[in-house]
């Protein structure tokens, strides 16, 4: 997924659902969805760093850095939103060191002569990734979902601001 994506989408859904909650942990602790990808430079891309214990580190530096339980918690939601939206094949490998396969979820519904619903679950160890993906060179994934992502986002971010401007215009007439 494109890099931006990976930051928007939990972005939006914690501003969405938590407006009260101290910027400075929202936007200071979005590059752990970059972190992440970083292993497409350093050891297996989906493996090295796509784990949750990869992610429980980065949570746990968080909260030593600012010695605060919201901090844990946001890089904990940002990590964790990164494994699930890399769910698709080949997916990530949660539990990487310990068990050296991906896991994957891929669900689609197409429209031919009727409506088909389609969901794919499995695995791939790490010699079978290496074999499909291994010799691809590092991407950026621009294209057609990425857009319907940010166009979603805008709307997202629009709404935000408008009920943000009308709380505050409420609050000035009263």
């Amino acid at each position: 997924m494109e890099p931006f994506v990976h930051a928007l989408i939990p972005l939006a859904f914690l501003l969405a659902l938590f407006p009260n909650l101290d910027k400075k942990y929202v936007l200071s602790l979005v590059p752990i969805v970059w972190i992440i990808d970083l292993d497409s430079f350093i050891g297996v891309h989906r493996f090295t760093f796509h784990n949750i214990f990869f992610v429980l580190a980065l949570a746990l530096i968080a909260y030593l850095i600012w010695k605060n339980r919201i901090a844990f918690w946001v890089a904990l939601y940002y990590g964790m939103s990164h494994l699930i939206l890399d769910l698709s094949m080949p997916g990530p490998a949660w539990l990487y060191p310990l068990v050296q396969k991906t896991f994957y979820l891929d669900v689609s519904i197409q429209k031919a002569t009727s409506w088909m619903f389609n969901i794919d679950t499995g695995s791939l160890t790490m010699g079978e990734y290496n074999t499909l993906f291994g010799n691809l060179p590092v991407q950026t994934y621009v294209g057609e979902p990425a857009v319907l992502f940010y166009i979603l986002f805008s709307v997202l971010i629009i709404t935000y601001v408008i009920l943000k401007y009308k709380r505050k215009s409420k609050k000035s007439q009263a």
